[in-house]
This record gives C-alpha cells, sequence and structure tokens, in this order.
C-alpha cells in the first residue's frame, strides 16, 4: 500500500523515500480510512489503520503511529486473525521502539516470536528480523546476531531473495557493531 514510499536508513529503520509523498499517502488513507461506510467489513478498517500506522511510524509522528497500530491490531484480535495480530503487533513494537519505550516494544516482540513459534511459523523471519534489531538497538548485539542467523537461515529456504538481502544487511550491521573496539 505504502510499500513504494518507504526505504531504511542507515541504522535499518523505516524512512521515507519521499516524506511529503508519504505524507500526502498517509492523508489519502486517512480519508478513505473516514469515508469508510457503517458495516463495512473490519478487515478494510484494519488494512487502513496498520498502513497509516506504519506511515506516520516513517514520518516520525510516535504517538499517531502507536494510536492507530493499536487501533488495528485490536481488530485483527477482534476478528481473530491471528496472522494480522502477529503483523501488526511487530509494527506497534517497532513503533515502541522508535519513540525509546524499550520496555513494551520487548513485550510485544516477545508475544510476536512465540505467536510465530507457535502458530504460524511461515512468519518467524519476520518475528525474527523485527526482534534483532531491536536487539541490536538495545545493544544485546549476540542475540541479535542470533535472532538474525536463524532469519536468515528461514528466509534462504524461502529463496526470496529481496528477503535475504534485508537480513543480510541486518546481519552485516551487527557483525560492524561487534568488531567495533
Amino acid at each position: 500500500m505504502l510499500e513504494h514510499l518507504i526505504t531504511h536508513d542507515h541504522d535499518l529503520r523505516m524512512v521515507p523515500t519521499d516524506r511529503n509523498e508519504l505524507a500526502t499517502a498517509v492523508g489519502r488513507l486517512h480519508g478513505e480510512l473516514r469515508a469508510l461506510p457503517e458495516g463495512t467489513d473490519p478487515a478494510r478498517a484494519r488494512l487502513l489503520t496498520r498502513w497509516i500506522g506504519i506511515g506516520h511510524l516513517c514520518l516520525g509522528h510516535h504517538e499517531e503511529a502507536r494510536t492507530f497500530l493499536r487501533q488495528s491490531l485490536d481488530l485483527a484480535t477482534e476478528t481473530g486473525n491471528t496472522r494480522a495480530v502477529l503483523a501488526t503487533g511487530l509494527n506497534l513494537a517497532d513503533a515502541h521502539r522508535y519513540a525509546g519505550d524499550v520496555r513494551t516494544a520487548d513485550a510485544l516482540y516477545r508475544s510476536a516470536l512465540d505467536t510465530a513459534r507457535t502458530r504460524h511459523p511461515e512468519l518467524l523471519d519476520f518475528a525474527l528480523q523485527h526482534t534483532g534489531k531491536h536487539l541490536m538497538e538495545r545493544g544485546d548485539l549476540t542475540q541479535a546476531r542470533t535472532h538474525l542467523q536463524e532469519a536468515l537461515r528461514l528466509r534462504i529456504a524461502k529463496g526470496d531473495s529481496e528477503l535475504i538481502e534485508s537480513t543480510q544487511a541486518a546481519l552485516d550491521r551487527v557483525e560492524l557493531l561487534l568488531d567495533r573496539p
């Protein structure tokens, strides 16, 4: 939905490719959300609130990001969509991490990892990747490397070169940090 407007900075955080264009796109999604008729499938509102939250996260609007991602997570939970709960939980964890709320981020990442391991192993690589980046920022480089190596192994098995490249970049960053005196 907004993927083409998002990239990663040198710290591997999501940032806009074009700030004004992303802000405009987020505004359009806000309008679409407000215009949803009563009784609309909650999956559409969940998707819109998730992407609005991700957009705000990339723009550095942490409070708005958390608000919309929490709404999306609540909708996913209400509808019993555990895949969406996991994915949105990771985004919400990122929003807390970007805002410096390590404790809440930790809990959300742990929950996502548990859910991936027990219910959605096909999403485990995503949970490991996000958690690994969180651990890297926290300075727990050994655990970050372990998580990212497992994510890389899973992504190589999937054969998705874009995902492999993303994990390899995070792993390279951890290795660089480990090599620093």
